[in-house]
């Protein structure tokens, strides 16, 4: 099976690469930095456009015929709508996309909505307004922790596209889903995030709790999702607050991955129509995650440094 993914600078396939690789065939990367290590990791690397250019998905839709895809695994936010409502007619061509359906990525993507939806649901989530009236600004449209912060006294905030939200202090949590291509959720795995940086976990442990595995498995019963699924929650005393949903793979799937199974070989095995049993869920795992140089000869680049340096920071965005 050959299989694309993209983002392959980001700090989570260093860990994930290793899963993908006992599945394809062939493991095509795309990424729009030249200085992506998993450009140089994979079978085969490409540069691409960024989301932003309106070439991006012609180019990446001739990739999937050129290099006969047959999955395509999105992990970028800013893609996701794009999949989404190309994953139809790529499907017709023999290229499954793996992504959850376009009102499924619309209510995610907007973080006003995804509260709404929280809300209507039952789900427990931090007070919020789409006027200045909590102390945490976020951007409705945005992934990670980018354009959020928190308000000074007396501070006036220009609101459009922008939400405010109860400040939570408390314990972090990462949950890991896997649904199959009908919405039924396989795994569940509750990761709580001991340390990040920017953003980032970089230790975690597995644990068993109740209460948020009722709530993440209520969310995924109310909408339909494909995939692995990434939600978030804090734990306040005796609260749990739920607060995002990434439709895409996390940056710390590959502890869930080691807590279960290779969630990549089951997702093959759903392609080939195979019936999929659950194996139980190991606790008490930990990541402490670790950095690794990725050293070539710079003849071996996709492109030349100074090609590199006329980027702006916003361009590199992936």
């Amino acid at each position: 099976m050959n299989i694309l993914i993209e983002a392959v600078g980001s700090p989570g396939w260093g860990s994930t690469l290793p899963y993908l690789r006992t599945v394809a065939t062939r493991l095509i990367g795309v990424d729009i930095d030249p200085y992506a290590f998993g450009l140089y990791e994979v079978d085969k690397g490409f540069l691409v456009p960024t989301y932003a250019e309106p070439r991006c998905f012609a180019v990446l839709e001739s990739l999937c015929r050129s290099e006969e895809v047959d999955l395509v695994i999105p992990s970028i936010h800013e893609g996701l709508p794009g999949w989404a409502g190309r994953a139809p007619a790529l499907g017709k061509e023999g290229v499954t996309v793996l992504v959850s359906p376009p009102e499924t990525i619309e209510m995610c993507y907007d973080k006003w909505e995804t509260h709404q939806f929280f809300a209507a649901n039952r789900i427990p989530t931090p007070r919020t307004a789409l006027t200045q009236g909590y102390d945490l600004i976020k951007p409705r449209v945005g992934r990670g922790g980018s354009g959020i912060y928190r308000t000074i006294p007396g501070q006036r905030v220009d609101m459009e596209g922008m939400i405010s939200q109860e400040f939570i202090e408390g314990s972090e949590f990462s949950i890991d889903a896997l649904c199959d291509f009908s919405g039924s959720p396989l795994y569940i795995v509750i990761r709580r995030r001991l340390r990040e940086q920017s953003g980032i976990s970089v230790v975690g442990q597995v644990t068993r709790d109740p209460v948020i595995e009722e709530h993440a498995r209520r969310i995924l019963n109310s909408a339909q999702f494909v995939g692995p699924i990434n939600i978030q929650c804090f734990r306040r005393g005796d609260e749990t607050l739920f607060t995002e949903i990434n439709p895409r793979i996390s940056g710390g799937l590959s502890l869930s991955m080691a807590a279960t199974e290779n969630w990549f070989e089951v997702i093959a095995r759903w392609l080939r129509g195979a019936d999929v049993k659950p194996v139980s869920v190991r606790d008490g795992l930990v990541m402490m995650r670790s950095y690794q140089d990725h050293i070539l000869d710079e003849t071996k680049l996709l492109a030349a440094p100074r090609e590199l340096e006329s980027r702006t920071e916003t361009e590199n965005c992936e």
